[in-house]
C-alpha cells in the first residue's frame, strides 16, 4: 500500500500495516503508578518492539510519533516520519 502524500495514520492503520508486514500487535491495560492506563505492544517482524501507552487506536499519529516508531521497530513505513 502505498501513501505518496505520507498523511496521518491513525495507530490502527499503523498496525494494519505491521501485521501486513509478518509483525504482530497486543492491546491490553497496565498499571503504572497504581492508576490503570492503555497499552499497545507492537512487534515487527524483527522482534523489535515499541509500546504505546493511552493512544487510543483512532487517534492519528504525529510523524514524529511515526519516527519514533520506525526507529524502535527498525522499520521504514510508508508515512511521513520525524
Amino acid at each position: 500500500m502505498a501513501f505518496p502524500m505520507g498523511g496521518h495514520p491513525t495507530l490502527a492503520e499503523y498496525m494494519h500495516w505491521i501485521r501486513e508486514c509478518g509483525g504482530s500487535c497486543q492491546s491490553g491495560i497496565v498499571n503504572v503508578g497504581g492508576r490503570m492506563h492503555t497499552a499497545t505492544k507492537i512487534i515487527a517482524d524483527n522482534g523489535n518492539v515499541a509500546v504505546v501507552i493511552d493512544v487510543k487506536q483512532t487517534e492519528r499519529l504525529m510523524a514524529s510519533t511515526v519516527g519514533y516508531l520506525d526507529r524502535r521497530l527498525g522499520v521504514k513505513s510508508p508515512w511521513v516520519a520525524l
